[in-house]
């Protein structure tokens, strides 16, 4: 997936600057936006959050009340971006499934492996950003960094919520019973990553043609549909 980081931390500096109501709505449709762009995988799910950090950061400063308040809002809408990726792409496991009869539980694991690490790479990206500042600035980013480690994220919330769903979804599958080895399991999982991308794409769309939002896990499961 080659994103364009600049544009996603201009598009986000800019949110920043914009009244504190719409923050949390503009950097979740710029960060949806931006997941759509390829297959939603890790690598994706990596780059975009911190172009959306950075982003963030630039607009927040110099930080006051104000911008600190901005700021949180911002990593608000980041966090339920990506706990909609994570039901993006349990949707398209589901839909994968129902596809084919020659998906494996691993194949399965493999394709949701990078969510299982967002909530932690969510916070230590913030402890990260918090290590590099000073100040107000610093400050910020650590207690919104322990809130988060201590009363979780919409996006850990959601990823537990899918990976309970799939491990019933996927118990009458094999364990890797299929020709191939690791290049099929590889094949799997950029399937997924593609149908999770298209997911997001609609539930996108709609947010920037600012048609009325249906509730984020009907719209998404209508994208899933074959």
């Amino acid at each position: 997936m080659s994103l364009d980081t600049d544009r996603i931390e201009r598009d986000v500096e800019a949110a920043v600057g914009t009244d504190t109501a719409s923050i949390a709505e503009r950097v979740r449709a710029i960060t949806l936006a931006a997941l759509t762009e390829g297959r939603l995988d890790g690598e994706a799910l990596r780059g975009v959050m911190n172009a959306v950090l950075e982003g963030a950061q630039k607009g927040a400063m110099p930080v006051d009340a104000e911008r600190s308040a901005a700021f949180r809002e911002a990593m608000r809408g980041l966090d339920e971006a990506m706990a909609s990726a994570a039901q993006a792409t349990q949707l398209a496991m589901q839909e994968a499934i129902g596809r084919s009869a020659g998906f494996s539980r691993e194949g399965l694991r493999k394709a949701f492996e990078p969510f299982s690490t967002l909530e932690h790479d969510f916070i230590g990206a913030l402890t990260e950003a918090a290590r590099k500042t000073s100040g107000e600035a610093r400050a910020t980013l650590t207690e919104l960094a322990e809130h988060m480690r201590h009363s979780g994220t919409a996006a850990g919330a959601r990823v537990g919520d899918a990976l309970a769903g799939l491990a019933h979804a996927s118990s009458r599958l094999a364990w890797s019973q299929l020709e191939g080895g690791m290049q099929t399991l590889r094949n799997q999982a950029d399937l997924i990553a593609g149908l999770a991308a298209g997911v997001l794409r609609g539930l996108a769309d709609r947010l920037h043609s600012g048609a009325p939002a249906a509730p984020a896990a009907d719209a998404e499961r209508k994208d899933a549909q074959p």
